[in-house]
């Protein structure tokens, strides 16, 4: 067991993703893998793929930088790509995150 478990922590998230994607399955072997593969994207096993990169690339960069800049950065972005403050404004209201989070959000925005 310490091997895979080594094998999965080298990976990181996009190995608990997928690890967690299989046991939802309740299928075993490849037929697992498949399935959760499937299940983590749009447009099948690719997209699931493709899914697992990108939450790689994002949790690499939330390591390096911290989520704090890398949520002000992706903010700034969008303003500098034209979207309005109004409009940016409205996307953070309505998103899953915490009150605190949106606040701090919005008072960045607003710095801008």
């Amino acid at each position: 067991m310490d091997k895979i478990v080594e094998k999965i922590a080298s990976i990181g998230i996009p190995g608990i993703m997928l690890m967690v994607a299989i046991s939802m399955t309740g299928l075993s072997g490849a037929a697992a893998i498949t399935a959760a593969l499937a299940l983590l994207g749009p447009g099948g096993m690719i997209g699931g793929v493709l899914t697992l990169v990108f939450a790689g690339a994002v949790a690499s960069a939330i390591t390096e930088y911290g989520f704090d800049a890398l949520f002000r950065a992706v903010i700034k972005k969008m303003y500098q790509k034209g979207e309005t403050k109004s409009s940016i404004k409205a996307k953070i209201e309505k998103g899953p995150w915490s009150k605190k989070l949106k606040v701090k959000a919005i008072y960045d925005l607003e710095k801008l």
